[in-house]
């Protein structure tokens, strides 16, 4: 009775190895984030707006934009929406990839990275140019939403090392 016991036991543990295993490799292949991902459904895309559109409205509240900031405050929300790039190369799919040689793929890598600095320029002189319509007092309120922000964005980390560059202080 014990040994069948113990080796139902045994059984159940492999059991829930295995699909432990599955799960975890069904996210890697098209989970989301994984090389299979989709588009955003109009459904998630509405609650990504939602988000937005509260951070802001938190924001704009926070920073106590005057009605002579409204214009500033309105052009630079305008400038940093998010809006899918209509120049953006188009993605290679897995097949594809997988046939390109490494000259290829870093071709490709570097035409992306090429629109990823564009498009963080573009962003960077609306910051500065709404910055510059700010208050000291505003700018140190909007320093420390952006501190956190990029804290939330990119889990308190830079560069690979745990804890950032101040973790050793």
């Amino acid at each position: 009775m014990f040994k069948l016991r113990k080796q139902l036991l045994i059984g159940m543990t492999a059991l829930s190895f295995a699909a432990m295993g599955m799960t975890a490799q069904a996210q890697a292949d098209g989970g989301p984030g994984g090389p299979g991902r989709h588009a955003p459904t109009p459904e998630q895309q509405a609650k990504f707006a939602e988000k937005m559109a509260k951070r802001q409205a938190k924001l704009h509240d926070d920073l106590k934009i005057t009605s002579a900031q409204e214009t500033a405050w309105q052009t630079f929300i305008g400038k940093i929406k998010p809006v899918r790039p209509t120049d953006m190369p188009q993605r290679p799919n897995k097949e594809d990839w997988a046939k390109q040689t490494a000259p290829e793929r870093l071709d490709h890598r570097m035409e992306f990275l090429k629109h990823a600095e564009t498009r963080l320029a573009e962003r960077t002189a609306a910051v500065k140019e709404f910055y510059a319509v700010l208050t000291p007092v505003q700018q140190k309120v909007f320093d420390d939403h952006f501190k956190r922000m990029e804290q939330h964005r990119f889990g308190g980390h830079r560069g690979g090392h745990r804890g950032g560059p101040d973790a050793a202080k």
